[in-house]
């Protein structure tokens, strides 16, 4: 996961988990006013989040991301951005990579699902599939050099601190 190591810490800290169909910016946005620290949106895949634009929504005050069928697939607002943890399914480095470049100026952080046990991820290679294929596991490697890179080219809000990889 890529965080601001130095305005996002988890160290006793009350946090919304990933949820499907249920980490919405309405429920996240609840979860901060009854205590959160900090949210995690529902896992959004990689090839969806690709398709998408960028848009600012001026009538919601948030930050959407649009589907070519006008769906919104992520929103987000100033409210959550240094609290919010941006969680994909991915299979794919580069993909991760343009997803991750995508979304860093509107969240806290970014996480790659890797335990997700549920069939829609497996079938694709992702959540808990790239853990029990340490075949997959070795061609991902090259992942983590190229997310140290893009530590030091991402622009998460919050002051200007080194990035960690977690």
């Amino acid at each position: 996961m890529l965080v601001n190591s130095f305005s996002l810490c988890y160290h006793n800290k009350l946090i919304l988990a990933p949820m499907v169909r249920v980490g919405t910016l309405p429920m996240r946005l609840l979860a901060l006013d009854y205590g959160a620290d900090i949210v995690y949106c529902e896992e959004l895949i990689d090839l969806k989040m690709l398709q998408c634009k960028r848009v600012v929504n001026e009538v919601l005050s948030t930050v959407d991301f649009v589907a070519p069928d006008d769906r919104v697939v992520f929103r987000t607002c100033k409210r959550e951005q240094s609290r919010v943890i941006f969680q994909m399914g991915t299979s794919d480095a580069e993909r991760a990579l343009a997803v991750a470049r995508l979304v860093e100026n509107d969240v806290a952080g970014i996480d790659v699902n890797m335990g997700c046990p549920k069939e829609y991820s497996t079938k694709g290679g992702m959540g808990a599939a790239l853990l029990s294929d340490p075949d997959k596991i070795e061609k991902v490697r090259p992942a983590r050099e190229k997310a140290e890179v893009l530590m030091q080219e991402l622009e998460l809000p919050g002051p200007s601190t080194p990035l960690l990889w977690i």
